[in-house]
């Protein structure tokens, strides 16, 4: 079978391209050869990781100055940059993918056989339902934790709740996609899951506070005070959170709790 294909008319607005190699009304490239698994490989690695590729200098920035990357876009820089929403999609993208190949390992080494039949079922249940659902659960935990940040820097005027949703879609979508790439090996060496969350809850929150101390410009000491007081909202949060999913899930049929 030939690897080239006959295009008379643009695929995009229906010009006339028999003649050219770019539509002339609309600007797309005539597209002739066959979508092959190279080309699939040659697209994905010029796309994303090309070093003049604005993927690859978020990535870095977001470590070396995220003030730039997030207030930049905050105050309209757009080409730069890869936008907030398409990093929050890549992020989703890695995760996803972690955690499709260590849910099993997880399951391993969290040792929901060390609780009661009935308990072990209910956590296992509650494991599913959170995997299952993890992009959506990530969406709606980011407006939640801009939330939570906005009220612990309210007598800040610099940034107001929806530039701190954006701050949380550039710098939570970072560290997440950024660890899941660091403990996917680890996960497979590590038999103690209280050893996996050591490593990665301190980072999350070292880094979320880097960025907010580099955004508002304010000392180590502010930021440990501010820092503090976010761990006491989220641990509401979680609480009130966990709380309330347990009782949608067993409400909706999701789980169950076994009778005696």
């Amino acid at each position: 079978m030939s690897d080239l294909i006959t295009i008379t008319n643009c695929k995009n607005c229906g010009n006339q391209i028999e003649t050219y190699n770019f539509c002339p009304s609309c600007g797309v490239k005539k597209i002739t050869n066959r979508i092959t698994f190279k080309n699939l490989v040659s697209e994905f690695v010029d796309r994303f990781f090309n070093l003049d590729n604005s993927f690859i200098k978020t990535f870095i920035h977001l470590f070396t100055k995220p003030d730039e990357v997030i207030d930049g876009y905050i105050h309209g820089l757009r080409k730069r940059y890869v936008n907030a929403f398409g990093y929050f999609a890549i992020s989703i993208t890695i995760t996803g993918f972690y955690a499709f190949l260590v849910k099993d390992r997880l399951k391993e080494i969290i040792k929901f056989g060390n609780f009661s039949e009935q308990q072990a079922k209910m956590q296992s249940s509650l494991f599913d339902s959170t995997f299952q659902h993890q992009s959506i659960i990530s969406f709606l935990l980011i407006p939640l934790l801009a939330i939570l940040s906005r009220l612990v820097f309210l007598n800040y005027k610099k940034y107001n709740l929806t530039e701190h949703f954006v701050i949380y879609l550039y710098a939570y979508s970072h560290i997440v996609g950024t660890m899941a790439l660091v403990l996917l090996p680890l996960m497979f060496i590590v038999n103690d899951f209280i050893i996996i969350m050591l490593i990665q809850f301190p980072v999350y929150i070292f880094y979320m506070a880097y960025v907010l101390k580099k955004l508002y410009q304010i000392s180590v000491k502010k930021i440990m005070i501010k820092t503090l007081l976010f761990l006491i909202y989220v641990s509401i949060l979680y609480i009130i959170t966990i709380i309330l999913a347990t009782a949608l899930m067993i409400m909706s049929g999701t789980i169950s709790i076994p009778s005696k």
